[in-house]
């Protein structure tokens, strides 16, 4: 695609164990023994439920049996449609065996999910705890992703801001981790400290971005300006973008995004933190300069995305979508409102518009079921419901 790093790598997941490498000895030594596996794989739901219970009062019972008993009995209980049970499995597990509740980070995310998906839990302090726990840039991203998604700016700063002293100083993240990780705590801050005071001034905003030194991005200033809406966007025609350096059209395009979130907020009702999921994955979409093997003659061919590349976003990265599901459904569901968007600033024409989204509603229509490895219902529900009509608004 027009915008992608190329040297981007598949972005890590932890994987169940596979415990049949384990021998007998082994297990007799440490863990749940085998038949314990056998008998829980047979199980019916509640017997699963009752088994994963008995297994944290068993003296082997360690880390990463939490981790794939959790793991499978999580599985069968959202196929039931009875998720809520696992809080009760967990709490056990803190009550049984309070060291390997307490160690094994998988355990702390579960409590992360759950809080987000039933009401009245307390997010914060089980987001701050995977970050305090793991200081793993990903999964603590993920998170705060989520978070952002349903506009809980509050507990994602907390679980960035948690993490970030081991992911800057952890020499093992890939540097366009670290710059997507400052990215997103950035946004993150100033999303905040603009809820709370909207005529934000620079040096207020700088003061809250102290911790990030000098990792903070050049583009703070313009940022600030144009998410806040105080400035438009500096318009300019097609042919202007056209005729522009790769380097400056770049920047031109990343204040073109920027502006476009307040439309987001006002005409769509989005909310704090969900517009700046944008980042990095809608501009990995969009074509560019060079998304047309360097030939554009319509703006629009700089503006949006090229059907083959977003066909290929839909069926090619399944994997990295279950990895950041709410980034990769915030930019799904931004398109029509940015072909709406550019289409109004005079960039692209109607025809062109209603052409090109005829053909992009077909192929974004594979992508609902796609979600429901996100663990987030109510994800599933938006994205179904928002890509279910195809006419456009402008």
């Amino acid at each position: 695609m027009g915008n992608e790093r190329h040297d981007k790598a598949p972005r890590g997941q932890r994987l169940p164990a596979d415990l049949r490498e384990r021998t007998g000895s082994e297990r007799d030594e440490s863990g749940l023994p085998l038949t314990f596996y056998e008998r829980l794989a047979e199980a019916s739901v509640d017997e699963k439920l009752a088994l994963a219970r008995e297994a944290a009062s068993h003296p082997g019972f360690d880390e990463e049996d939490a981790f794939e008993v959790g793991s499978r009995v999580e599985e069968a209980l959202i196929a039931a449609d009875r998720y809520a049970e696992f809080e009760g499995l967990l709490d056990a597990w803190k009550e049984r065996a309070p060291k390997v509740h307490d160690a094994e980070p998988a355990v702390r995310t579960w409590r992360v999910e759950l809080a987000l998906r039933l009401p009245g839990r307390e997010v914060k302090e089980a987001l701050v705890s995977v970050a305090r726990l793991t200081g793993d840039a990903e999964l603590v991203s993920r998170l705060a992703e989520w978070c952002l998604f349903r506009g809980r700016l509050d507990e994602a700063r907390a679980g960035l801001m948690e993490a970030w002293p081991r992911v800057r100083d952890d020499d093992t993240v890939a540097e366009w981790t670290r710059v997507d990780y400052v990215t997103r705590s950035v946004l993150t801050c100033m999303d905040v400290a603009l809820r709370e005071s909207p005529d934000l001034s620079l040096a207020d905003l700088y003061a809250h971005l102290a911790p990030f030194a000098r990792a903070v991005p050049h583009w703070v200033k313009a940022g600030l300006a144009l998410r806040a809406g105080r400035e438009q966007w500096l318009r300019k025609t097609g042919q202007q973008l056209l005729a522009l350096s790769s380097e400056s059209f770049f920047e031109e395009q990343r204040s073109l995004v920027m502006a476009f979130e307040p439309e987001l907020r006002v005409r769509h009702g989005w909310p704090w933190g969900r517009t700046q999921l944008l980042f990095p994955e809608f501009f990995q979409l969009l074509p560019g300069p060079f998304g047309h093997d360097g030939r554009m003659e319509r703006a629009m061919e700089l503006l949006l995305p090229v059907l083959s590349d977003l066909d290929h976003w839909v069926r090619g990265m399944v994997e990295e979508r279950t990895l950041h599901p709410h980034v990769h459904a915030a930019t799904a569901l931004a398109l029509r409102p940015w072909g709406e968007f550019v289409c109004r600033l005079g960039l692209v024409k109607e025809v062109e518009l209603a052409a090109w989204w005829q053909q992009a509603w077909h192929i974004l229509s594979a992508l609902p079921e796609q979600f429901i490895a996100s663990d987030d219902p109510l994800l599933v529900g938006e994205v179904r419901s928002s890509l279910q009509g195809g006419q456009l608004d402008a």
